[in-house]
């Protein structure tokens, strides 16, 4: 078949390249994901208690958060490909670095108070230890790891027309989840031979492998594959959508209400959900009493239903664009979702003394927060067009915060206090802020960087 023939069959190469996307979401949410399943083993071996274990988690979402734009504007400027190599390849050193790390603790001195507190306060001593090394490496294994999301976002806006990214970005955020759901049995049987220690190596040597085949095999965009057909492209590229190089407007960017609060939005969600990939294991032990295959089932069924609602909203968001418009076909279900999300959270603490319906209300909650994914991340690249990995990252980056506060904050109820009543509230209660916030997002309102970009934007009907 003549690549140059207008009337040919479109080229399938989009869905090869989706493929390489999905493969990348589920081996993300794999090494993000197999720490909460062995923690207690860690905190055993390493000599850490649960309260200081928050801190593990923690340190990955404060790097995560702070590197996602800068990761998200190299994506923009040089094309996701390279970008997401350097990514695999450094967030799989860390992730085999984590099972190097073993129990110590050297006392390096005190840091003296100043003399008018003195005679109140002691000097602060100084220690390194396992914890330390462990807090350490876990910010370095999310610093690697930021913008692997807002790179893919890039990628897939390049490949896939507005129309088809609500699909493309639900069934990323699909396999993310179902990486994560596998990530428990699957670091059970990596550790059975060889330890915790040596399945944290075996998930970085698979990464590594990963990043070597994707780079040879993936392009940035339908221009430079010569595998396309110009029937595939003038599909992809609807509208006129052509790739043109402006320069990025930060105070364009950083005064569009609808990226603000579509950042609030993530921030919650990220706090609130972060529960299940973080502290559930410890809640399903000590509040709800499972152990042994229940246990395995239960740490893993949240992310897989969470997969399944990330595809089925996904699609529904798609269709609802074509019935209701941009504007409430993605606001609309985003507000909704995550109040039922908020609802089952709730409903999961009164159902605490029935463990199978608790787990079932958990994993109703993971649902409806989830089905709302594709929906966050189809708006975020809505509104960011041209610049929609650095936009990607920016919101990113600044939910991930979320993730570095929220951890803590649950060891410290759980932990400190025992009150695990409390931290199923506070997540469910950032579920329902993360609702109110959907109301004043608004798809249409598309960042322009310039006035070349307002003119473009115009011709092509994006701009109201």
């Amino acid at each position: 078949m003549n690549p140059l023939d207008q009337n040919a069959k479109p080229t399938t190469v989009r869905y090869t390249v989706l493929a390489w996307a999905c493969s990348l979401s589920m081996l993300t949410y794999i090494d993000r994901v197999c720490i909460k399943t062995v923690g207690s083993d860690m905190q055993a071996d390493l000599g850490i208690d649960k309260s200081a274990f928050g801190w593990v988690f923690g340190a990955f979402g404060l790097a995560y958060a702070v590197f996602e734009v800068p990761s998200g504007w190299l994506g923009d400027r040089f094309g996701p490909r390279a970008v997401l190599v350097r990514i695999v390849l450094w967030w799989s050193l860390f992730t085999a670095l984590t099972g190097c790390v073993w129990k110590f603790s050297y006392q390096l001195g005190y840091v003296p108070m100043p003399e008018f507190l003195a005679d109140w306060l002691d000097p602060i001593p100084l220690t390194f230890s396992s914890l330390v090394l462990l807090v350490i490496v876990r910010f370095l294994f999310g610093m690697g790891e930021a913008g692997a999301y807002p790179n893919t976002a890039r990628a897939l806006r390049n490949w896939f027309p507005y129309t088809r990214r609500g699909l493309a970005q639900g069934l990323l955020w699909s396999f993310g989840r179902w990486g994560g759901a596998i990530a428990p049995p699957l670091i059970l049987i990596f550790a059975w031979p060889y330890g915790w220690q040596g399945a944290f190596i075996l998930f970085g040597i698979v990464g590594a492998v990963w990043a070597v085949l994707f780079g040879y095999n993936f392009r940035n965009s339908p221009t430079e594959n010569p595998a396309v057909n110009e029937a595939e492209r003038a599909f992809i590229l609807e509208k006129g959508d052509e790739q043109v190089k402006l320069a990025l407007s930060w105070r364009a960017m950083l005064s569009s209400r609808s990226l603000w609060f579509l950042c609030a939005m993530y921030l919650c969600s990220n706090a609130g959900w972060c529960f299940f990939i973080t502290w559930d294991v410890e809640y399903y032990k000590q509040v709800l009493h499972l152990d042994g295959t229940a246990l395995v089932i239960a740490s893993g069924a949240p992310l897989f239903f969470g997969g399944i609602a990330c595809l089925a909203g996904g699609l529904v968001t798609d269709r609802q664009v074509r019935f209701w418009g941009p504007r409430w076909g993605r606001t609309l279900q985003g507000c909704l979702a995550y109040a039922f999300g908020g609802i089952f959270f709730v409903l999961a603490l009164l159902a605490a003394d029935f463990p199978a319906l608790s787990v079932t209300c958990l994993c109703l909650a993971s649902f409806g927060k989830d089905f709302a994914m594709a929906v966050s991340w189809s708006t975020c690249i809505d509104v960011g067009h041209r610049y929609s990995g650095t936009v990607s990252g920016f919101m990113n980056g600044v939910g991930n915060l979320g993730t570095a506060i929220a951890p803590p904050i649950i060891g410290y109820l759980a932990g400190k206090r025992g009150e695990w009543g409390l931290a199923l509230v506070f997540s469910a209660s950032l579920f329902f802020t993360a609702s109110i916030c959907w109301l004043f997002i608004n798809p249409r309102k598309v960042i322009v960087y310039s006035d070349a970009d307002r003119e473009a934007l115009r011709a092509q009907g994006v701009l109201d």
